[in-house]
């Protein structure tokens, strides 16, 4: 004698189903949730974790950046490089404030940015001092401040 199942009952097949579509669900909002803005250290590290996108260009752009460089291509990619991590870490510092960062935070954040346009300016002069053809154009405070983002891009 054959068994006749309820035809309200749910089939294997569809709580199979249900059961691997709330897996992928749980899946992707815990990668989501892995991105914790804001940036707590100016790092690219730091900045990665919180804004992966922005962060692996910072990694890339970095990686780029020879802090000894032989000659004129070198001087150049550095300093393309160097200007690139530097807006960056701008656009990181922007995305903090949308996400909340305190005044204090903020201040910790970008502290190094003096510094490092001293070092664009130091390349700069290394160029023109070593005679170099492609010398970009100065790159400084005023400069850094017309770098925006909105925040749909801080990711």
């Amino acid at each position: 004698m054959k068994t006749l199942r309820h035809p309200t009952a749910p089939s294997k097949r569809i709580s199979i189903y249900i059961g691997s579509f709330a897996a992928s669900i749980l899946m992707v909002s815990t990668a989501t949730a892995l991105a914790a803005p804001p940036a707590t250290v100016a790092t690219c590290a730091r900045i990665k974790n919180a804004y992966p996108i922005l962060g692996a260009q910072c990694q890339n752009a970095y990686a780029n950046i020879n802090h000894t460089p032989a000659n004129a291509g070198d001087r150049l990619t550095s300093f393309k490089a160097r200007k690139n991590v530097l807006e960056i870490f701008r656009k990181a510092l922007l995305c903090n404030g949308m996400y909340g960062a305190t005044s204090q935070a903020q201040s910790n954040f970008s502290k190094g940015e003096a510094g490092h346009l001293t070092a664009l300016d130091n390349l700069r002069v290394a160029m023109t001092n070593a005679g170099d053809q492609n010398i970009p154009a100065a790159y400084n405070a005023a400069d850094l401040s017309g770098v925006s983002i909105k925040q749909q891009q801080c990711k």
